[in-house]
């Protein structure tokens, strides 16, 4: 009963619904290496199974989100303000879209991967979800922030964590700039359109890096505050 009272009067906590969010997100992102090793394989059939997997998945993460932004009180006792939290929401939801929206263009143009840059597209993809992991590790621990009042031992645990997620988006970027690198030779023995297309899906799965790193950005503007 005492809880009930307290959650009438600052609201339910939206910590664990955000969590439980990044958590769908995470496991959504995590389909895409299986998914490139079906893509180069032209398994189709595999690819498919796996594109419908991260759809649903995906589906799942916006349930949550829509269900987290009508029910998210708007005040709460919390030292971050609600504008805050739906912003990190957004770049969480983020990750799950862009992952969705690269496997329907591979699958729908079923573009195969040239074996000059296969690897390398494993090794980008691993690293968006290596740094998607590490975010979702960033936002577990809002609980122990909360709990240990942002002390320093728990801020420095956090920043720690950003940090490595920082360092694994610069390696995408590495990485990115070795499959572009090695394209432009390529280009001119490859369909036009879908040189455009290789492009676009490196470019995209790039930004699955990026936005976890705005994930731990936005986390540091909470610290901070």
């Amino acid at each position: 009963m005492a809880k009930s009272i307290i959650d009438g009067l600052f609201g339910r906590s939206p910590i664990s619904p955000l969590q439980q969010h990044m958590s769908h997100v995470h496991s959504c992102i995590g389909e895409l290496s299986g998914f490139m090793v079906a893509i180069h394989a032209q398994n189709w059939d595999e690819a498919e199974r796996i594109k419908s997997v991260i759809g649903t998945k995906e589906g799942e993460a916006d349930k949550l989100k829509k269900k987290l932004r009508l029910s998210l009180p708007s005040t709460f006792m919390m030292p971050f303000s609600r504008r805050d939290l739906l912003d990190l929401l957004l770049i969480q939801d983020s990750i799950a879209n862009v992952t969705k929206d690269v496997s329907g263009l591979m699958i729908n143009r079923k573009m195969t991967l040239p074996d000059e840059i296969f690897e390398d597209i494993i090794e980008l993809t691993n690293v968006c979800i290596q740094t998607s992991e590490m975010a979702l590790k960033a936002v577990n621990e809002l609980d122990e922030l909360l709990e240990t009042a942002f002390g320093n031992r728990e801020r420095k645990v956090v920043g720690s964590i950003i940090s490595k997620v920082n360092d694994l988006e610069s390696e995408s970027d590495k990485i990115q700039h070795t499959i572009r690198t090695k394209l432009f030779p390529l280009e001119a023995t490859l369909p036009p359109v879908d040189v455009m297309f290789y492009y676009r899906a490196v470019e995209w799965l790039g930004e699955l890096a990026d936005s976890a790193q705005k994930v731990g950005s936005r986390l540091e503007v909470l610290l901070a505050k």
